[in-house]
């Protein structure tokens, strides 16, 4: 496991991932990193699970693990795609004794990889890191990645104190009615929310349906449409990414319609899965939001979400 890689004599090689043998050093590399960078557990066992068994993913060919000198892993990283995102992901895992070489090594597989992929032409790769993952933050800069897109992580308390949603004439907000709404619960999504987001696009919707069912936390009961006058006008994709290390909620997409905001629909959509999260025991609701998504983060901190921490996505241009 440590032989070291052809060229450079005694740097231990990068090691092959296979979920059923390491699945749990890697949630073990992304709790240590949770806690150094955020001060908090984040990442769940059952989030690492779905990601490196995510559809398209072959962890064998498209993941791997760097040992340190001592054999023990430091790091991980695998390439991974998600429907409505343009370009792939490097998702990077760097443990607390991981240095920045570390990290540009692993980042140099999944460039890589992203170039075999290719059919010709370039593509774009990104890598989502926290503002205190510093080793992780100087490899990235190391391999050439452009200045980063700033987001923000936020949360709110589900306790007594939560207002009442909003009354606004003609709308409601309802779960889903099983299969029969799971396309028009695509479209609004495409509708609100591809617009909103860097890197964001319109996507298929079996290709969506394939990734929403086996994203991890995904939950359909917990999902919401928002109608007004009996059309579909916004939803709410809430799942269980952060149940078993926060007691949390996690807002994985939400938004309204272009043509339908400015009238309260906002608060009325956000206040009512506040409202369902909490009867379900969820103590609190986490989001990541675009700091460039002013309008949504007023609404937010109007409802009492605040700023833990900024997560940054950086991206390079990778070329056949």
């Amino acid at each position: 496991m440590t032989a070291p890689a052809p060229g450079d004599r005694g740097a231990p090689v990068l090691v092959p991932l296979d979920p059923d043998a390491h699945t749990e050093t890697v949630w073990r590399l992304a709790r240590e990193r949770d806690l150094a960078a955020l001060g908090r557990e984040e990442t769940t066992r059952a989030w690492i699970t779905g990601r490196l068994t995510a559809p398209g993913l072959d962890a064998r060919r498209d993941a791997r693990l760097l040992p340190g000198a001592d054999g023990r892993p430091v790091g991980a990283v695998w390439l991974s795609s998600a429907s409505g995102i343009a370009g792939w992901t490097a998702e990077l895992v760097l443990g607390p004794d991981a240095t920045a070489d570390d990290g540009a090594r692993l980042l140099e597989f999944a460039e890589r990889r992203c170039r075999e992929q290719l059919a010709g032409g370039e593509g774009e790769l990104s890598c989502f890191v926290s503002e205190g993952e510093k080793a992780a933050r100087a490899a990235l800069h190391t391999r050439g990645y452009g200045s980063p897109h700033p987001y923000h992580r936020m949360a709110v308390t589900l306790d007594d104190t939560l207002p009442q949603p909003p009354d606004v004439p003609g709308a409601v907000v309802r779960h889903l009615d099983g299969e029969r709404d799971f396309r028009t619960f695509h479209a609004v999504k495409n509708t609100a929310y591809a617009a909103e987001e860097a890197g964001k696009s319109e996507d298929g919707f079996d290709t969506w349906l394939e990734w929403w069912r086996t994203d991890p936390g995904v939950d359909p009961a917990q999902c919401a449409l928002l109608e007004v006058d009996g059309t579909a006008v916004g939803f709410a994709n809430i799942t269980d990414r952060m149940l078993d290390s926060r007691g949390a909620a996690y807002v994985r997409q939400i938004g309204v319609a272009p043509h339908a905001r400015r009238r309260g629909l906002g608060s009325l959509l956000l206040l009512w899965v506040m409202h369902a999260s909490r009867s379900r025991g969820r103590t609190a609701m986490v989001l990541t939001v675009d700091t460039a998504n002013a309008p949504a983060i007023a609404l937010y901190q109007r409802l009492g979400w605040r700023v833990e921490t900024r997560f940054d996505d950086f991206r390079r241009t990778v070329t056949r």
